[in-house]
Formats: C-alpha cells, sequence, structure tokens
C-alpha cells in the first residue's frame, strides 16, 4: 500500500486537530521511511521478482526489524515516546503511535504472506490483496480520498499556498499511484533504498501544508475569545 498509508495520515487531523500534517505522515509511513537505511545496511534484503503479486515486481524476503508486528510495536512506542518527551502531549503521541501501527496492518491487508509477526520470521502472514490488482486500487482509493476529504474539511487555507500545496501534493499522489501501478521493475535492486527515502519529501511537503492551513477547530476557539 502506498497512497492509503497518507490518506490515514490525512484523516488523522480530523480526530486530533492540533497534529501536524507533516509529523502524521511521518508516522504513517515510519517503518517505510525506515526500510531503507535497513537495506542499505544489509540488514533487510528485497529482491525484484516481477509476478510475485499483481501490483508490485518486488520480493520482500526479509524485513524483521522494520515490519514485523513486533517491530512495528516498538517502533510506535518509541515515537509516541520521543513525541511525549519533546512537547508533552498525551493525545497527539496515542495518535501518533496508532499511526504508525496503523502501517502495518494496512500492509497485512494488501501483502502477501511476508509480514513477519516477530523479529525470527518463523511466521509470516498477508492477506495478499495485491494479487488482486482492481480490488487493491480500489480500497487503497477510498482510503485515500476519504482522507484527502477529512483533512481539507478540518482546515482552512491561510493563504493561497495553502490551497495550491495541498492540491499539488494530491496530485503528485495520484500521478505516482497510477505509476506504481503498471507494475514496472526497477532496473535493480540497488535503486530501491534510494527510491524509499524520497518518500521524505511528502513528509517535508506536509509540514508545507500545514504551515499555510489553519484548523477550523483552531479558528472557532480564537472566535470565541475575541470581544
Amino acid at each position: 500500500m502506498f497512497i492509503g498509508h497518507f490518506g490515514v495520515g490525512f484523516g488523522a487531523k480530523k480526530i486530533s486537530p492540533e497534529i501536524s500534517l507533516g509529523t502524521s505522515f511521518l508516522a504513517a509511513q515510519f517503518i517505510d521511511l525506515l526500510w531503507p537505511f535497513f537495506l542499505m545496511a544489509g540488514l533487510e534484503k528485497v529482491e525484484i521478482d516481477p509476478g510475485n503479486t499483481e501490483l508490485t515486481p518486488l520480493n520482500f524476503v526479509s524485513y524483521p526489524y522494520t515490519h514485523s508486528l513486533t517491530g512495528t510495536l516498538i517502533w510506535a512506542m518509541l515515537f509516541a515516546l520521543v513525541y511525549y518527551l519533546w512537547k508533552k502531549q498525551g493525545k497527539e503521541s496515542l495518535v501518533y503511535a496508532l499511526l504508525v501501527l496503523s502501517h502495518w496492518f494496512l500492509d497485512f491487508i494488501t501483502h502477501r504472506p511476508d509480514l513477519p509477526l516477530s523479529f525470527s520470521e518463523n511466521t509470516k502472514v498477508g492477506l495478499g490483496l495485491w494479487n488482486n490488482a482492481t480490488a487493491a486500487m480500489v480500497i487503497e482509493s477510498v482510503i485515500f480520498i476519504t482522507g484527502v476529504y477529512l483533512y481539507a474539511k478540518s482546515t482552512r487555507p491561510i493563504s493561497k499556498t495553502g490551497f495550491y500545496a495541498l492540491a499539488g501534493l494530491v496530485i503528485f499522489f495520484v500521478v505516482v499511484f497510477f505509476m506504481n501501478a503498471k507494475g514496472d521493475p526497477p532496473p535493480n535492486a540497488d535503486v530501491i533504498p534510494y527510491v524509499g527515502l524520497a518518500q521524505w519529501l511528502f513528509v517535508f511537503w506536509g509540514y508545507w501544508i500545514d504551515r499555510n492551513r489553519q484548523s477550523l477547530e483552531t479558528v472557532k476557539a480564537q472566535a470565541q475569545v475575541l470581544p
């Protein structure tokens, strides 16, 4: 899953209006953002395997530290702890932890049985929705559209940049989504970590959007204190 994770990040604004979109993206994609570093360190492994599923030509051979259920739980707790120690915001810390954890459960729906439950990788699970390309794309699109809708309804632009930055990101996501759906394999496995690192762009883009949009809850609170 790709834009579905970001859809969850968008939608989190409805649950906790004061959270940052950039940090929501960071949390929702956290284990995928860590994954390239583990690949480059040789601690995890992916191979190019056209036909592995209908939607991806990649075979996720081993990724226990980032994508096991145990690993994801640990990353979720660490993410929440660091955020809480930094900001002292309990509700937001919990929301971010759930966003980190949501990644594994969304992957569980789409991946074939390649997601380990523990670091040992003795048991791997996955419902394999990627083997039905049409159904996978529809479900992921619904998650993404719902998340964007909730975010847009929960915020308002405070400048033209706030509108165009959001619209531009949504369009960019859609283009990349349909390009990925073609299932064309990368030229070699060495480029995969660098493609993964490019996703940090979306995190920074999220922060840019949030600097130019305002939560409607904040607007209402400010209106109540005005004389």
